[in-house]
């Protein structure tokens, strides 16, 4: 099971006195981003969500990573709970307790539409992320609610945070197989919806190789024929397309870089570089950041972002996962267009494993 990084401990005072001056330097530029007066450009919100911070503040780099469900890249093979070498069946259910804040919003703009079994439904849909099941090699994960916009479709989340993602998300069945401690592949199907309306259907397949000392990604994706969902606006992918990256994963830190649609060169985001590091300084902070440059000389983009509180380390030895288990992640991402600053993107996720 190499390649999974341990939590680093480190020399107590100047790792506290580091990662403080990070965090504050780190809160700082979120705090920046998310003031109106110093935004002269347009800004929307992707939060609060249950998986895309991680994957947005490392520059949607995150291919080769593995992965709990709360910090999700676009490869299906990542997806990482529990030690496969120990026996018996565990189940997990990750709640998202930003869903009581939209649920507020779904109750004071969306609920007077909908009948009151639709409305439990709602509810029930917003305040749950998703649920696992793992016997030893095998883990099969459900995800429901996940916001997706349709490519360059940024209005969809203008005044997301005032909203709930129902009127346009994706619920998602995965699995991922571990085949050999160094070998892992998955998949993924994706039904779109509007409220309970189909919107079409998506999948994905991957796998990621572990080579000492470095992680390998790969992973293909078809969408519906009306079009691409994606999470962000740097979700670039495209239909019919393989994305591949390469990480470096050590005990404190993270390197990676992806090239997303090696095969479609009349399609969008055609060998497009992405590149991310995540540091983790002590087990409560990991500090993230990264970039991507479009293809075809249509801008490019730079990313930060922090994750706060592994509650691995609240829990017992048998119930840790091998991936930090965040209760909190912030990202923030500028997209520049002829070198003038020209889209905002916040991204608040939160989740809490039963």
């Amino acid at each position: 099971m190499d390649q999974i990084p341990a939590q680093p401990v480190g020399k107590p005072g100047l790792v506290i006195f580091r990662s403080a001056s990070l965090f504050c330097v780190a809160a700082v530029l979120l705090l920046f981003a998310c003031s109106s007066d110093a935004l002269a450009f347009h800004w929307i919100s992707i939060g609060p969500n249950t998986a895309y911070s991680r994957d947005l503040a490392m520059g949607a780099s995150t291919i080769a990573l593995p992965y709990a469900p709360q910090s999700q890249s676009i490869n299906p093979a990542g997806l990482t709970l529990f030690d496969p070498r120990r026996e018996g069946v565990r189940t997990a259910v990750f709640l998202n307790p930003a869903g009581l804040w939209q649920l507020r919003n779904y109750s004071r703009t969306e609920a007077a539409g909908r009948s009151a079994g639709q409305q439990l439904e709602d509810g029930a849909r917003l305040l749950a992320g998703g649920a696992t099941v793992q016997d030893r090699i095998l883990t099969v994960a459900a995800f429901v609610s996940q916001p997706v916009m349709d490519v360059g479709d940024t209005a969809r989340y203008s005044g997301f945070q005032s909203s709930s993602p129902l009127d346009y998300h994706q619920n998602s069945l995965a699995a991922s197989l571990w085949l050999h401690p160094r070998v892992s592949v998955g998949g993924r199907i994706d039904r779109y919806y509007c409220y309970d309306r189909p919107e079409g259907e998506g999948y994905s397949y991957g796998v990621i190789l572990r080579p000492k000392g470095v992680n390998v990604g790969v992973e293909y994706q078809r969408f519906p024929d009306t079009g691409a969902r994606v999470w962000h606006p740097l979700d670039r992918r495209t239909d019919q397309a393989t994305t591949a990256g390469i990480a470096v994963v050590r005990e404190q830190y993270t390197l990676s870089f992806q090239l997303m649609n090696l095969t479609q060169s009349g399609g969008t985001a055609f060998l497009e570089p992405h590149a991310g590091m995540e540091w983790r300084p002590v087990r409560a902070l990991a500090l993230r950041a990264g970039g991507a440059q479009f293809s075809h000389g249509t801008g490019w983009a730079w990313t930060t972002g922090i994750g706060l509180l592994d509650a691995n380390w609240l829990r017992n030895r048998l119930a840790r996962l091998l991936v930090p288990d965040e209760v909190l992640q912030l990202a923030v991402a500028v997209v520049y267009r002829e070198h003038t600053p020209a889209l905002g993107i916040g991204s608040l996720t939160c989740a809490w494993r039963l």
